[in-house]
């Protein structure tokens, strides 16, 4: 990630504290600490922060990393975003590395199933088989068994890998190619780095063999990346064609259309329709009613919020608009 990208990440994440620091979530959250520190018999530690506080807190983190954002923008010579289109700036990315994966973990186990085979397989015939004889326990297995074993171990590995990832998206896929071409110019690096690393002895690269191939590695990744950015934004285009929302009166006229069409089934049939099925239906019909009534309330409290909010960030106390 680039100076100007982790500017803009921290900015957008200071940003989007601050603005949640004015949530009724957020406001409860506080309150909650409050009293549960004030019913407490101890009072151990510091007492919370109040809700002012912590509006001030965020603000200066997010007034620091604006200044640090507009800092970098102009030494790379562009123009900054405001804060409003600032804020979507990987809005859903999760912080931290990812969890459990088990493509991950294959990869890496491979790489270890690999480098254990070409361990074994250098070990010279003469000193391998007096290993044999000195060793104690059970007697281990003869040393192109051994190769072929691991070896056997990394290729069942790679095939489990190849079924979990043909059913991922293009974008996925992608990932796990940089990833591990990742690893391997890392590990390139301690041939640099740290020469009498065993590792960097195994490949037997010279300084100058591996900055020839660190520089094909990048060449490769920056290819990768921008593929698999085109693809994540295929695929996201993609989603937002095929998610298509329910209007509110659409949703209310789904039982009604049930209701009718129950109707004129029995009526085609010369069947009396189904009492207790119809109440329930009817029941139904007026708690979604119900529902959706509460969800316009809520949309339309939300909005007052975020307008609340804007003028707040204009230094307009919003009680002095409603006022007069």
């Amino acid at each position: 990630m680039s100076a100007l990208e982790k500017a803009k990440s921290r900015a957008a994440r200071d940003y989007r504290h601050y603005l949640h620091t004015f949530t009724e979530e957020f406001e409860d959250e506080v309150e909650r600490k409050r009293v549960q520190f004030s019913e407490s018999s101890e009072r151990m530690g510091r007492p919370p922060l109040s809700l002012k506080d912590h509006q001030e807190k965020a603000r200066i983190r997010w007034d620091e990393s604006w200044a640090e954002y507009v800092k970098q923008c102009e030494r790379d010579g562009v123009e900054p975003e405001s804060p409003k289109h600032l804020g979507r700036f990987k809005a859903k990315d999760k912080a931290g590395r990812r969890g459990h994966d088990r493509v991950l973990y294959l990869l890496k186990y491979i790489r270890q199933q690999q480098r254990k085979a070409n361990d074994a397989e250098q070990v010279p015939d003469e000193e391998y088989e007096k290993a044999l004889r000195q060793t104690r326990g059970r007697t281990p297995m003869p040393k192109t068994q051994k190769v072929q074993h691991y070896r056997e171990k990394a290729e069942k590995a790679k095939q489990e890998v190849l079924e979990i990832v043909a059913n991922l998206p293009r974008s996925e896929q992608l990932y796990y190619k940089i990833y591990d071409l990742k690893v391997d110019r890392r590990q390139t690096r301690m041939c640099i780095n740290k020469p009498d690393n065993s590792q960097a002895v195994a490949l037997g690269l010279s300084a100058e063999q591996a900055l020839h191939k660190i520089k094909e590695l990048d060449a490769q990744i920056n290819a990768l990346e921008a593929e698999r950015a085109e693809a994540l934004r295929k695929e996201k285009r993609k989603k937002k064609q095929s998610r298509k929302k329910m209007t509110p009166n659409e949703a209310s006229e789904k039982p009604r259309e049930v209701i009718q069409t129950a109707f004129d089934v029995a009526a085609g049939q010369n069947v009396e329709p189904d009492q207790d099925e119809l109440e329930d239906l009817q029941r139904r019909t007026e708690r979604l009613d119900e529902l959706l009534k509460e969800a316009r309330v809520k949309q339309l409290r939300k909005k007052i919020e975020e307008q609340e909010r804007a003028l707040r960030e204009l230094g307009i106390d919003p009680d002095q608009v409603v006022n007069g």
